[in-house]
């Protein structure tokens, strides 16, 4: 009797540890079968070559005190995107401009000298305090208007197009006349720059982001002709902060009497005299 009861003891344990390890199996085909799922989910997405596309502050003390100067208005915003879409790094600011942060550009808040950020955004004129600069250009017609509607535009100063019914021509007028200069002035002293100085006209950067952006990293020590940033930059070159065409607004309102065609001519030969002893190419008109 006591032999019975034990043989039924064991198969009993037996049965038990039989129905457990099914169990198990169970639960790890399933662990298996979800990581399957996620593997085939981000494939998916993002393609079975997906190259790494996030972008990231560098440890401190990583990079020069690199200047992304321009004039306002000039396309400086974009160009940041521009440079971090083809390198993974954030750039930096000298503005601290917490919509700008709020929006993704982690490096907005970062102090310059940390050197965490490849470049810093500045719209000053030369200063030597930087080791190396990259100096945007715009045709003035262009970055005088878009200064204009950044300084008078109700919304996000950065995008908006401002409308013809809070468009006052006579402060227009007066704005030419004073800021025509101060273009010019701001475009002489970083030309004058005596470090490494590398010139980007942003009619250049409309018709090829691309070479262009290839040129920055390539200033910058960061060459992505061989890797994967490429397809980076073609997923996103527009990116959030690239103004529409204002060239229906302009046709409409921002216009440029004889007075204020002269005197902005006046200064862009001005400046293409001092790109020219720099073997640099002219500004154009922008259209």
């Amino acid at each position: 009797m006591n032999l019975v009861r034990f043989t039924l003891h064991i198969i009993s344990v037996l049965f038990f540890f039989t129905i457990c390890l099914n169990v198990f199996k169970h639960m790890e085909n399933q662990d298996n079968d979800g990581m399957l799922f996620n593997k085939i989910d981000r494939n998916d997405i993002y393609g079975e070559n997906s190259v790494d596309c996030s972008i990231s502050l560098s440890p401190p003390h990583t990079h020069s005190l690199i200047a992304l100067a321009s004039y306002p208005g000039s396309g400086n915003t974009w160009t940041r995107h521009l440079i971090q879409q083809a390198t993974g790094i954030y750039t930096g600011s000298e503005f601290n401009d917490h919509g700008l942060y709020n929006h993704g550009y982690l490096g907005e808040l970062e102090d310059a000298i940390l050197g965490t950020t490849l470049t810093v955004k500045t719209h000053s004129p030369m200063s030597e305090k930087f080791d190396a600069a990259i100096l945007i250009l715009r045709d003035p017609h262009k970055a005088l208007a878009a200064y204009y509607q950044f300084k008078h535009c109700s919304g996000h100063r950065h995008t908006c197009v401002l409308n013809e019914s809070s468009f006052d021509k006579r402060a227009w007028e007066k704005f030419i006349e004073k800021e025509s200069e101060c273009w010019a002035n701001h475009t002489e002293s970083w030309l004058n720059f005596p470090k490494p100085l590398l010139v980007v006209k942003f009619s250049d950067l409309k018709q090829n982001a691309m070479k262009e952006s290839q040129r920055m990293a390539d200033f910058l020590g960061l060459p992505i002709s061989n890797n994967g940033r490429l397809q980076c930059m073609e997923k996103d070159l527009d990116g959030k902060y690239k103004r529409n065409s204002t060239t229906k607004n302009e046709q409409a309102f921002f216009t440029f009497s004889h007075t204020m065609e002269e005197r902005i001519h006046l200064f862009t030969r001005f400046v293409n005299d001092l790109m020219k002893q720099r073997n640099i190419t002219e500004l154009e008109r922008e259209i």
